[in-house]
C-alpha cells in the first residue's frame, strides 16, 4: 500500500522512498544545527515507514554514503520494519558532517534504485552544471520518481540559481 511521509513538511507518497541528505562541511555552521535538524527530520520520516513500505538513505559530501554500504549490485532497499529502522537510525545518528560538495553521484546512485520518491536536502551551497541538472532530471522522469528538492541550511539562499526548483520541476 502507498503511504505519505514528509521532510520539512514537504510530502511524498509511496512504496519506495530515498532520502539523499547533503553531509557536506556546509552543514555544520551554526554549530551543528542545519545537520541535526535535517537528522532529525529524516529518523521522523522512517518511523512513518511500514513493513510493506521501502527505504534507503544516501548521506554525501564527495562521495555518497549509502545506509548498509555498497554491495556487488551498488546499494540496496531496505524493509521499513524495526529492525531495518532501528538500524538506520543508529546510521543517521552517527553521520558528521565533513568534505565537499558533489550533488550529481548521489542522486544518479538513488535514482538507479527505482524510488517512487526522493527527499533531497542540501543547502546548495554548490550547483550541478546544466548538462548534470538536465540528466537528473531526465533519468527521475524514465524512473517515474519524484523528487522533492528541499533547499536547507547555513548556506540557503532564496537569490541562489534555483538550480533545485529546476531539476524538481515535471518529475512524477
Amino acid at each position: 500500500p502507498k503511504l505519505k511521509t514528509s521532510v520539512f513538511g514537504i510530502e511524498g507518497e509511496g512504496t519506495r522512498f530515498l532520502y539523499v541528505f547533503d553531509r557536506s562541511e556546509s552543514m555544520q555552521g551554526y554549530g551543528g544545527a542545519p545537520l541535526r535538524a535535517a537528522k532529525s527530520e529524516l529518523i521522523s520520516s522512517l518511523q512513518t515507514l511500514g513493513a510493506a513500505h521501502q527505504f534507503q538513505i544516501i548521506f554525501y559530501n564527495d562521495t555518497p554514503l549509502p545506509f548498509g554500504g555498497l554491495g556487488d549490485r551498488g546499494p540496496r532497499l531496505f524493509k521499513g520494519d524495526e529492525q531495518s529502522k532501528q538500524a538506520a537510525m543508529r546510521f543517521v545518528r552517527d553521520i558528521a558532517a565533513a568534505g565537499g560538495t558533489q550533488h550529481v553521484d548521489a542522486l544518479r546512485m538513488a535514482l538507479a534504485m527505482g524510488p517512487d520518491v526522493i527527499f533531497f536536502l542540501t543547502d546548495a551551497d554548490s550547483s550541478p552544471s546544466g548538462r548534470d541538472i538536465e540528466d537528473l532530471h531526465g533519468r527521475a522522469i524514465r524512473a517515474g520518481a519524484t523528487l522533492h528538492t528541499i533547499q536547507f541550511g547555513s548556506t540557503a539562499s532564496a537569490s541562489g540559481d534555483k538550480w533545485l526548483q529546476r531539476l524538481a520541476e515535471g518529475t512524477a
